[in-house]
């Protein structure tokens, strides 16, 4: 066991060559993983087609860029949602790269998505979620799998440490990083056949624009404040007050500002010889997601509703008035 891994500490730092004649195509560029890992690999001389949601996004990255003096940078406007947008997209890439293919396919882009129990969700806010978290990995890795077969290539998806575990008030979320899970796992036994190969991400909770506290809290605000007078005196608006304080006591508690570690698997994945099929990134992700996922669903569920009335969670207001059932 010890020759093991130290055989994979070894071939786990060596490097494809040629760099420079290896496009990528990221996702999600405006901010976070997706802008940091586009300059690394620029810095590094790789081709990079940048696919950005806003145009401020583009001109950032583009600013940012020229600094580098190093690599190809094609900043290029794309919406993961929408079935034009990307073929819009795969257009002007196979024009690029005159007849040759991606070296791979980043699946970045993500949204948080509401937050909050079920009960305050619609069916739309699943939807909406999943439209980038999940249907949007499933359009870009679709449309542009030609490209990546014809250099035996990569596809490197962003899902999450919520792939494996479910915590309250982040359900679409999580439901989202599920699919998006399976999906990957599919899709690397099928292109096995083809010599491409498929590498999934499973971060914690890192400091990003995704998990930012005041977004966190608007969202909210904004599903409490839509949903129907008879749920909200359900729960009592002593239940969303509590609930905002303990997600941001949560997120800035287990939130690692050292995103620069996701940004490097995320490389190592598009770089090395030998990647990993899956990285699990973080210590919650690491030391609490792995291990309590592999628990019995009932010491899970025993476990989530102890730390619950430890940290003092809240309950629904109506959940104190229900009578005692006599067994």
């Amino acid at each position: 066991m010890l020759a093991y891994f130290i055989i994979r500490l070894f071939i786990e730092k060596l490097e494809i060559d040629h760099l420079e004649k290896r496009p990528i195509l990221i996702t999600g560029c405006d901010s976070g993983f997706g802008k940091l890992l586009a300059l690394k690999c620029l810095s590094r001389g790789m081709p990079v087609f940048a696919g950005c949601l806003t145009e401020n996004g583009m001109d950032d990255l583009r600013l940012e860029a020229k600094k580098l003096q190093h690599g190809q940078l094609y900043a290029i406007q794309m919406d993961v949602t929408n079935d034009e947008s990307v073929k819009k997209t795969y257009k002007y890439i196979e024009q690029h790269l005159n007849g040759g293919g991606l070296h791979a396919i980043v699946n970045n882009a993500g949204v948080a998505g509401n937050t909050l129990y079920d009960d305050f969700l619609t069916v739309d806010d699943y939807k909406n979620t999943a439209e980038v978290n999940t249907w949007g990995v499933v359009r870009v890795s679709q449309t542009f799998k030609p490209l990546v077969k014809r250099t035996r290539g990569r596809i490197v998806t962003i899902a999450s440490m919520l792939d494996r575990i479910s915590i309250p008030n982040i359900g679409p979320y999580t439901v989202s990083k599920y699919a998006v899970n399976a999906y990957c796992d599919i899709i690397r036994r099928e292109l096995h056949h083809f010599g491409v190969s498929v590498h999934t991400l499973e971060p914690g909770f890192f400091q990003t624009a995704i998990i930012d506290h005041k977004a966190t809290t608007n969202r909210m605000q904004k599903t409490w404040e839509r949903a129907p007078e008879s749920v909200k005196e359900e729960y009592g608006q002593e239940f969303l007050r509590m609930t905002e304080f303990h997600m941001s006591e949560l997120l800035s508690q287990i939130s690692s500002p050292h995103v620069e570690i996701v940004v490097d698997a995320l490389f190592h994945a598009l770089t090395a010889k030998f990647p990993r099929s899956r990285y699990v990134i973080g210590k919650d992700a690491n030391y609490l997601a792995v291990p309590f996922s592999h628990l019995h669903t009932d010491i899970q569920d025993a476990i989530m509703i102890a730390l619950q009335y430890l940290r003092g969670a809240p309950k629904p207001a109506a959940a104190n008035r229900l009578p005692k059932i006599i067994q």
